[in-house]
């Protein structure tokens, strides 16, 4: 099962300092998750091992699929893994968004090793019937299995080996112009699958482990400029063709306009997306950040700060106005006890912060598909069509 994927964001001088240290925000995230597994009100059902592949999608895999699901004004979605996908949770869990107003699910695609996992065609159809937006998530660039199959298009260390994070998994080196060929190849595959949407996480440059170690030659000072380019390739050519696409980014992009590290910039990402979703978890926040002590018993303040902020930094810095901005902004909200117990209350009011910053629509993770229960009060819908 796989752990939180975001870091714990933390203010600039302390972020370079545990970087260049070595000690990691992920590590910090399964310090507080190992403590809320044992102490959540929340149950677990048994996951089996997550089939995958190494290999690429195929045309032979594609089978016939129903047709694209129309974007909803109101994106509503909850995360399932690639597990999940894969057993009875996945009709328990159909029938919790079919009765409580969701309408979107984001499915694991690519894992956060490499590994590729192909969801059951009718699992993909049925979500299809049931008028649910798909979204396929692929991780990119943490991914130990092209990594090795590719090791020159990998990070090295200074030795000249592989580098790998806290927890022993590769990362891909983001200039080398092939890895964003093959996120293109896989995100076309999906959306012929029958997803409606593709979404790119792990854009970014290494940030957990012993960065320091890392070679000089694959940890560049231009980080964003490179990523520049990433985003312009991917995001351009799946948009030119008409395949909504979607990147994932730390909540510190929507807070800074200055790339932290990550080589991540809300001006990079903007124009060659459809919509941006920034982690914006308020666990996730340093001790003191807007004056709270603890921000994660300040969902509503904590998410809408963040959202205002990547509006403001659009306008300023680009002359984007924030009417134009802020529908392209879908933030991933808290459904965890880390921090806080989130309880339907914390939950919906994430959600409030997200409508009133007139975000064109939000979705929940939890790393175990356990979702609280809680009123997500669906707005009126007015289907709109690619």
């Amino acid at each position: 099962m796989q752990e939180k994927r975001g870091l714990v964001q933390i203010a600039l001088p302390v972020f370079l300092l545990l970087s260049a240290t070595g000690f990691s925000g992920r590590e910090l995230v399964r310090q507080f998750t190992t403590i809320q597994q044992t102490a959540t009100k929340k149950t677990v059902s048994a996951q089996p091992q997550e089939t995958a592949t190494s290999t690429p999608l195929s045309t032979e895999t594609i089978q016939s699929v129903t047709a694209h699901v129309a974007l909803p004004q109101e994106v509503r979605g909850i995360y399932w893994t690639a597990a999940t996908v894969r057993i009875k949770r996945a009709e328990e869990l159909r029938t919790y968004i079919k009765t409580t107003g969701l309408n979107t699910v984001v499915i694991d695609l690519k894992m956060d090793n490499g590994q590729i996992a192909i969801p059951p065609q009718e699992i993909i159809n049925n979500l299809g019937k049931d008028n649910m937006y798909r979204i396929a998530r692929i991780a990119v660039m943490r991914d130990s299995v092209y990594a090795y199959a590719h090791p020159t298009q990998a990070i090295k260390s200074a030795s000249g080996k592989i580098w790998v994070d806290k927890t022993g998994i590769a990362w891909l080196n983001p200039s080398h112009p092939e890895i964003a060929e093959a996120a293109i190849s896989l995100g076309r595959q999906a959306y012929a699958m029958g997803f409606d949407e593709i979404q790119y996480d792990y854009v970014r440059f290494a940030t957990d482990g012993a960065i320091a170690a890392i070679a000089k030659s694959d940890n560049p000072k231009t980080k964003s400029e490179i990523m520049r380019a990433f985003f312009e390739k991917v995001g351009g050519t799946l948009k030119a063709e008409h395949i909504p696409v979607s990147f994932d980014v730390f909540g510190m992009t929507f807070i800074t306009a200055a790339d932290v590290g990550t080589g991540q910039r809300l001006e990079d990402v903007y124009p060659n997306a459809d919509f941006i979703s920034p982690m914006v978890y308020p666990s996730h926040y340093w001790p003191g950040f807007q004056g709270y002590n603890n921000p994660a018993l300040y969902p509503y303040e904590v998410v809408k700060y963040s959202l205002d902020k990547g509006a403001e930094i659009l306008e300023t810095d680009q002359a984007i106005s924030a009417t134009s901005s802020r529908p392209h902004f879908r933030p991933w909200l808290q459904d965890f006890d880390i921090g806080a117990v989130y309880t339907a209350a914390r939950i919906e009011a994430q959600i409030k912060a997200s409508r009133d910053a007139g975000a064109s629509g939000w979705i929940l993770w939890n790393a175990r598909n356990v979702y609280e229960p809680a009123n997500y009060a669906p707005l009126t819908e007015k289907k709109t069509t690619d």
